[in-house]
């Protein structure tokens, strides 16, 4: 028995075992004193109150949910425990083959809980689904009666329709009709016959009027020229002689314009080279001959000389009048001629349309004329920048050159060039020329050593 105290004359012992840690039965003189906390606030609940035990049953039921799927205590024997039936092995028999099993990635990719996901109620829900309920009831009662809903007696009565749909004949038919695809009118545009113009376009079924401006071309030549006959491969004598005429007149022109050139920059030679007589001689140009000519007036002395005006007499009543009966007499002698010359003009109608016809021929040459100025006018190519458009040199071939087949034919020209100066005569692009590489730095050569050393 353990040792008895006295206390306040009542004796007490330490064999009694507390409930708890901090309880005081059982406990020693030196154990550290229990903490007075005041219970009547929720603060010191969650700050003193011991809720271990708690934690450790709560984590014990979710690890059972997790594993097996919910409480054991919960589980049926059957679920629990499984009768073993299977036979015993028997000594001689071979094992059987292992069943394949799945891969360990595939094993780790799948889940470990076997608790279900939680249920999303947003992706079950139906738009007016109370709506449609209603609706789908109100149609099983009128398919009780026999009454058919709207879109089944629609499709009903399209079935009962006869098409009257043209179908479109297959491509592949060979006995179907041909048509320009070029033309004015073609079979596709019958359905739109007799349909406003306003409505047509308000339906796209046919485009906007395309403006007037936009129609227009820069320029009437052909995007792409036909060459003369004498260019072919195999032409006939007289258009080769004259393709080879037109090709020597250029030439001719080209010579000519290099010969005038070279005639304005050349510089004169010792007999024309002008002399010290003949420079002064065209300075003193028209000097002597005016000053002989002129004869400067000599003055005598400094005074002024003055210039006396003639006076005018003074008209008397009698000139006055004779005047203003010769005005009159004049101005009635005047309309006397005019209409003189009207009446002789009736003889002279004969004559008046012979002129006036000779004068309209003539404005009508003038207006044919300017008419062919501005069609050919129209053919030559603009002034578009600071360079003008010169023609390419004429591809030909002697008559020695000629091929009679196309496989001894030689290709001249490039494309590239003939379809850029097409572009540049049709006005679509400005003349350009190649632009001039311009080095400002000096190249300075440097002979290597490796170099030297061969060459020496």
């Amino acid at each position: 028995m353990a040792a008895a105290r006295r206390r306040g004359g009542v004796e007490e012992s330490s064999d009694f075992l507390g409930f708890t840690a901090l309880s005081k039965c059982g406990a020693k003189k030196d154990a550290p004193k229990r903490k007075r906390v005041n219970r009547n606030k929720k603060k010191s609940w969650k700050k003193h109150s011991d809720v271990r035990d708690v934690e450790e049953f709560m984590d014990d039921v979710r690890l059972q949910e997790r594993t097996v799927g919910g409480l054991l205590s919960e589980k049926a024997d059957e679920n629990l425990f499984f009768v073993d039936t299977r036979k015993k092995k028997k000594k001689g028999v071979k094992k059987p083959k292992k069943l394949t099993r799945p891969l360990r990635i595939d094993l780790n990719l799948q889940p470990d809980s076997k608790v279900p996901a939680p249920k999303d109620i947003l992706a079950h829900q139906v738009p007016n689904a109370k709506k449609l309920k209603r609706k789908r009831e109100r149609e099983e009662k009128l398919e009780k009666k026999g009454v058919l809903p709207r879109t089944d007696r629609l499709l009903l009565t399209q079935q009962d329709r006869p098409s009257t749909a043209q179908k479109d004949e297959p491509n592949n038919n060979p006995s179907r009709g041909f048509y320009d695809l070029w033309a004015d009118k073609t079979p596709l545009d019958s359905p739109l016959e007799g349909k406003d113009q306003w409505y047509l376009e308000q339906t796209k079924k046919s485009r906007v009027k395309r403006p007037e401006r936009l129609n227009k071309k820069p320029s009437e030549l052909p995007a792409v020229e036909v060459a003369a006959p004498g260019a072919s491969y195999n032409p006939t004598f007289e258009s080769h002689q004259d393709l080879l005429l037109s090709a020597h007149e250029i030439e001719v022109k080209k010579l000519k314009a290099e010969e005038k050139l070279e005639r304005q920059l050349k510089l004169p030679t010792k007999d024309e080279a002008p002399t010290e007589e003949s420079r002064l001689q065209e300075l003193c140009e028209g000097l002597v001959e005016e000053s002989e000519d002129e004869n400067p007036p000599e003055y005598e002395g400094t005074e002024e000389k003055t210039i006396s005006l003639p006076q005018r007499e003074r008209k008397t009543e009698r000139q006055r009048k004779k005047e203003k009966e010769a005005k009159v007499l004049k101005s009635r002698q005047d309309a006397e001629k005019t209409e003189r010359l009207r009446r002789q003009g009736l003889f002279q109608l004969k004559s008046i349309q012979t002129s006036l016809k000779a004068r309209q021929e003539e404005l009508l040459r003038r207006k044919s004329l300017r008419e062919e100025k501005r069609k050919a006018k129209a053919l030559q190519p603009k002034r578009l920048g600071r360079l003008k458009y010169q023609e390419p040199d004429m591809d030909i071939q002697l008559s020695e050159e000629l091929s009679e087949s196309l496989r001894k034919l030689k290709p001249e020209g490039s494309v590239i060039k003939d379809r850029f100066k097409s572009f540049q005569k049709r006005n679509l692009i400005e003349p350009r020329e190649r632009a001039k590489f311009k080095r400002k730095l000096k190249v300075k050569y440097v002979e290597k050593r490796a170099f030297r050393e061969i060459s020496s």
